[in-house]
């Protein structure tokens, strides 16, 4: 097996045919299909079914696909750690980012790579917290941020900064976005939320109980993105941090409450293995990722009560 085999393997299931792949891949489409050929034949198994359609993930393929991407990930951040050094880190960092947290670190985050380590190439994985924690736990990122994350044995646990929590509604011109509503008015509103273990969903469960109130959960979805469109059209409520709905208030689109008696709020981590080859590119990333939230809280973008970063 060799490692250019493992580039061909994934490059083609990204694809999701072999014409497609000889192009990204800058090989023949012959050569391509010999690689793949060759990589079965040293596994034992076959790991991909072709037709003309294109092709398809066998049992076994599915079963190797993340233990490939795993291996090609710690190629490449052995090849970083080797290239780049302290003064001017190069190389892949992947970086898992919630919904919310992208919508506000994005630019200020770009900026800063941009400008002080050009040579790093950010992979940016955005989604929810339970999608992000099985990407993280199969090591396809190197930093991910998350909320209320505990203490791990194998794990680095940043707290940065604790986020309060607002009630989310339509746009009302008689709401100011700095107006509160009581923790025991939130059972009144129909509310869309992310289902089961998501984090935002654990966080609701919590002050529920220790409250003793139960939500009225009109709907369950797992894209910020789908709730927070309801909320916008008036169907639903939803509850959600500033970093989510900054651009949304200002753009008059939706309104928002900041929920107190007793105030929502959680704990925003910045979360890093402890396990395998640290980068200088990943120290570089994670620095510029304290920098990114200072410059977020400047410009508007995120509310925090308290402030842990360091430097």
């Amino acid at each position: 097996m060799e490692i250019r085999q493992l580039r061909h393997f994934i490059a083609v299931v990204e694809a999701g045919n072999l014409r497609k792949a000889s192009e990204n891949s800058h090989i023949t489409p012959p050569a391509l299909s010999l690689s793949l050929k060759s990589l079965e034949t040293s596994l034992g198994v076959k790991l991909l079914d072709r037709d003309r359609r294109g092709v398809a993930l066998t049992y076994a393929g599915e079963q190797f696909l993340p233990a490939a991407q795993s291996l090609l990930k710690q190629i490449d951040d052995v090849r970083s750690s080797l290239v780049g050094c302290k003064d001017s880190p190069t190389g892949n960092v992947r970086l898992g980012l919630p919904v919310g947290l992208n919508n506000a670190l994005a630019a200020p985050l770009s900026r800063i790579l941009h400008q002080q380590f050009p040579g790093i190439n950010l992979i940016v994985e955005e989604g929810n917290t339970t999608t992000l924690e099985r990407s993280f736990n199969n090591d396809l990122l190197d930093l991910m941020m998350s909320y209320d994350i505990q203490t791990q044995v194998d794990r680095k646990i940043e707290p940065l900064y604790v986020e309060q929590l607002y009630l989310v509604g339509p746009y009302d011109p008689d709401l100011l976005d700095k107006s509160d509503i009581p923790f025991s008015e939130l059972p009144n509103y129909a509310i869309v939320s992310s289902p089961g273990k998501h984090s935002m969903r654990r966080t609701l469960d919590r002050y529920a109980f220790e409250n003793g109130i139960e939500f009225n959960f009109l709907l369950d979805f797992q894209s910020a993105h789908s709730s927070l469109k309801l909320a916008v059209e008036g169907i639903a409520h939803t509850i959600t941090a500033w970093d989510m709905i900054h651009d949304h208030v200002k753009g008059k689109l939706v309104s928002a409450r900041r929920i107190v008696s007793p105030t929502m709020e959680r704990t925003v981590c910045l979360v890093s293995s402890l396990c395998g080859v640290h980068s200088s590119a990943v120290d570089a990333v994670a620095s510029s990722i304290k920098a990114a939230v200072n410059i977020a809280q400047e410009e508007g973008k995120i509310r925090q009560r308290l402030t842990t970063l360091s430097n």
